[in-house]
């Protein structure tokens, strides 16, 4: 039965469940390996149900999905909700091209943020001078990113300050 549209935390939360449910090869592939029929996952997926996959679910489903643009799409999801964003621990810092890469993936979501700051101020970007709501979660979804990528280089800096470079 549709409900009709939820808040837009919920849809953001509906169209990670999606993502991730594609990253991990769809409605068959996710209830083998959770269990849930795919007509609940599919409704866990929709903008316009109540329905919420259970944190067990995503977290399994997130997993199936790993290596994909964005993963995990739900726990993502989930720590935006609470006003957080989710960091995946990297791996030990084995060389100097492990904190080069780090670098790269600073400097290019610093890109990112600003080239959609600067579009939506643009006369031609949705609501001309003005950032539009869309303009405005584009531009929190590529801090978000950011913010992984400034904590992931913490992270390696930090294990090297407490001499831990294994």
């Amino acid at each position: 039965m549709v409900e009709g549209k939820l808040p837009a935390d919920e849809q953001r939360l509906a169209a990670a469940t999606k993502r991730a449910v594609q990253a991990a090869g769809g409605l068959k592939v996710c209830e083998d390996e959770t269990k849930v029929s795919d007509s609940q996952i599919s409704r866990c997926c929709s903008p316009n149900h109540r329905d919420s996959i259970s944190v067990r679910d995503a977290v399994r489903i997130d997993a199936i999905g790993a290596g994909e643009a964005g993963h995990p799409h739900i726990i993502n999801a989930m720590a935006g909700l609470l006003g957080g964003v989710f960091i995946m621990l990297p791996e030990p810092v084995t060389d100097d091209r492990c904190l080069q890469m780090s670098v790269i993936d600073l400097s290019c979501e610093l890109g990112d943020v600003s080239r959609a700051i600067s579009e939506a101020l643009s006369g031609t970007s949705d609501a001309g001078t003005e950032v539009s709501p869309r303009e405005a979660q584009a531009a929190l979804d590529h801090l978000a990113d950011l913010d992984r990528a400034s904590a992931k280089l913490r992270h390696q800096l930090q294990r090297l300050a407490d001499g831990k470079s294994d």
